[in-house]
């Protein structure tokens, strides 16, 4: 009971950490992040002269987005494949989204939405086309958190003496997230040297850096913030929205009629809890525009979390609830699936997992799974 006492203070001591910044500070006017990310498994086992098991799994994940008012759009891509023996099997789900914002002072924006589906039992690729309007924004505060993560190695080495003020934090970010506005400037051999000085030059503003400078030991943990050498900073996203529209099914599966309109509303929302933590929520529903209307539906709920423990380690867990009613019985299907995940950072985008699942899907036996593996961050 002691240590579970000292191991709440400690954590809610880190929710109150005197940072002169918050993430909600951060306001630009084109914001952007683009994630890639495969891992795989493999297992095979051999007793005498029989081969006992022979399974593979992989996995590809996208997600990016650009934001420049007025416009806004995303692409998502969630790809899994696996083998056991000869049998062979994928799912593979595409959304791209575009949103055009009434007013740039506002949130405004009208929307269309297409998703793509398909398994290897799918008899065609499923599609369905979405338009509507919503309101909300998503800004990505991934260079602000990064200058945090500078901040932070800098009092540590003692070449700051106090936390940054939130202007010279903010100003830091924008010299961060224009990365891309230096190799186009100076190229991509020479950029690197004007970058580091006008992020040292923002710094030095502050009249907390040391008589000695930031020094070698601070462009080298600048460095290792930046390129990700021995630690990596996860993406910070903050934000909501909601949409609401018209969903028209184009294709089935099985090669059926596509049926009649739905009516869909999906919600998002992000947030940092603090500078070592983030959740993302989201929320998809639709309800068919006929004699079904409310009396069938189908809802997903999805929550993540994301811990990071040290500059190497990340506690990732989330939950995703799926539910369905149809006119026919009037009963309600429930899928749940929770998993959980530390991730360690090893080298050059390159993580060591091990992850655990449990999957209730209706009146189906429940399924554990524990999971070893590499993950890549390709981008």
């Amino acid at each position: 009971m002691y240590r579970f006492l000292i191991f709440i203070i400690f954590f809610l001591s880190s929710l109150l950490i005197a940072q002169n910044v918050r993430v909600e500070d951060y306001q630009v006017a084109v914001s952007r992040a683009q994630n890639l990310i495969a891992d795989g498994t493999w297992n095979w086992a051999q007793q005498g002269d029989q081969v006992t098991s022979n399974n593979a799994n992989g996995s590809l994940t996208m997600k990016t987005f650009f934001s420049s008012l007025p416009t806004a759009w995303f692409i998502n891509l969630d790809a899994v494949a696996g083998k056991n023996f000869s049998d062979y099997s994928h799912n593979i789900n595409l959304s791209s989204s575009f949103r055009k914002y009434v007013w740039n002072d506002r949130d405004l924006f009208a929307s269309g939405r297409l998703t793509l589906s398909h398994a290897n039992f799918y008899k065609q690729v499923e599609s369905r086309l979405t338009v509507g309007f919503g309101y909300g924004r998503y800004i990505n505060a991934t260079s602000l958190a990064k200058a945090v993560r500078i901040e932070d190695h800098l009092i540590r080495e003692k070449i700051i003496s106090e936390y940054l003020s939130k202007e010279v934090m903010v100003s830091v970010a924008n010299i961060i997230e224009r990365e891309q506005e230096y190799k186009d400037t100076y190229g991509n051999t020479s950029y690197e040297t004007f970058w580091f000085d006008d992020i040292e030059r923002e710094i030095k503003k502050s009249d907390e850096v040391s008589s000695d400078g930031i020094g070698s030991i601070g462009i080298l943990r600048m460095r290792q913030v930046l390129f990700n050498i021995n630690e990596r900073v996860n993406d910070r996203y903050y934000g909501w929205d909601v949409v609401a529209g018209i969903l028209f099914p184009l294709s089935t599966r099985d090669k059926s009629p596509a049926g009649n309109p739905n009516l869909s509303v999906t919600a998002e929302y992000s947030y940092p809890i603090n500078w070592n933590m983030q959740i993302n929520t989201s929320l998809i529903s639709s309800t068919p525009i006929d004699s079904g209307f409310f009396k069938t539906f189908d809802v997903s709920t999805k929550l993540d979390f994301i811990y990071e423990l040290s500059n190497r380690i990340n506690f990732v867990a989330n939950y995703q609830l799926v539910s369905n009613k149809v006119v026919e019985n009037d009963k309600f299907i429930l899928d749940h699936y929770l998993n959980a995940s530390f991730l360690y950072y090893l080298e050059n985008n390159v993580y060591f997992i091990f992850s655990s699942g449990f999957a209730k899907q209706g009146s189906a036996p429940r399924s554990l799974r524990t999971t070893v593996g590499i993950q890549y961050n390709l981008l």
